[in-house]
């Protein structure tokens, strides 16, 4: 997989490998139960998912019973998802980019569970469908991090307007900053849904909320590329001031919003 960035890529969710698997959210049950029903996934089913992190979706695609291929070009993620898929004798873990690993045959589903967006290149949608089967399907999906309104967001926002102004801007408005991610939010889905390949078959999403204390919302926060990329004592000083506020309210909620969007190739069989 060619990421934009490789090297933030690398000094975030590899760097922080651990961080990333104990405390980024996973997907909800009826997440996998869609993804089954509306990809017709049984047993005798080939799957490949691309950049599988340290395998949180990779277990719950594992109990499905089908094989499952995951590409993880990050070697400390991909030696964790090795871990959490060893009593699965249905799960293979490739550490490899996308953009090399040649697949031998066909799959039923190409998934990407919050990972699609990171592959370079206008053509990433052709490369995706390539290893389908003319009847197979894309499996987008992604979780979508907003701000409830709490005092306490409100006082981490002034730390990143006082600390990160070059980062994140200047705004500490939690209703422009959740609308800045749904503009985001909707202009990858006016990606998918107007490319010329694909078409759309599926689309629903799921809202949660996650509680973080002082010390799991600084591990949170280290992976996020753009904090990762923050010099040094600049990054130690923000991640200090926002678990001090986190300690002094106890814990700080993170509202998560995960898109499905199922497609299929527009010369899919019936």
């Amino acid at each position: 997989m060619m990421f934009q960035g490789k090297k933030i890529f690398n000094a975030s969710f590899n760097a922080y490998a651990d961080d990333y698997h104990e405390v980024r959210p996973g997907y909800l049950t009826q997440t996998f139960c869609d993804i089954k029903a509306q990809c017709d996934i049984r047993e005798d089913s080939r799957l490949l998912e691309i950049g599988a992190g340290s395998g949180i979706a990779t277990v719950e695609l594992a109990k499905f019973g089908c094989n499952v291929t995951a590409i993880e070009p990050g070697a400390n993620l991909a030696a964790i998802a090795r871990k959490q898929t060893a009593k699965f004798n249905n799960v293979e873990i490739i550490e490899e980019t996308f953009e090399n690993f040649r697949p031998i045959g066909k799959f039923d589903a190409v998934l990407a569970f919050t990972a699609f967006h990171w592959i370079d290149g206008a053509d990433k949608y052709r490369k995706a469908v390539e290893p389908l089967k003319d009847s197979g399907s894309l499996v987008l999906v992604w979780n979508s991090f907003f701000q409830d309104d709490s005092p306490v967001t409100d006082e981490v926002n002034l730390i990143y307007q006082k600390l990160l102004p070059e980062t994140y801007g200047t705004s500490s408005n939690t209703g422009d900053i959740n609308q800045g991610v749904l503009s985001k939010l909707s202009s990858r889905e006016r990606e998918i849904c107007g490319n010329d390949s694909l078409y759309v078959v599926f689309l629903n999403k799921y809202l949660t909320r996650y509680s973080y204390d002082e010390r799991t919302y600084q591990m949170l926060l280290n992976t996020f590329p753009k904090i990762v990329g923050i010099e040094d004592a600049k990054r130690r000083e923000f991640l200090a001031q926002v678990s001090e506020t986190v300690k002094r309210y106890g814990v700080i909620s993170v509202p998560v919003l995960t898109t499905l969007i199922v497609c299929k190739k527009r010369t899919s069989s019936f």
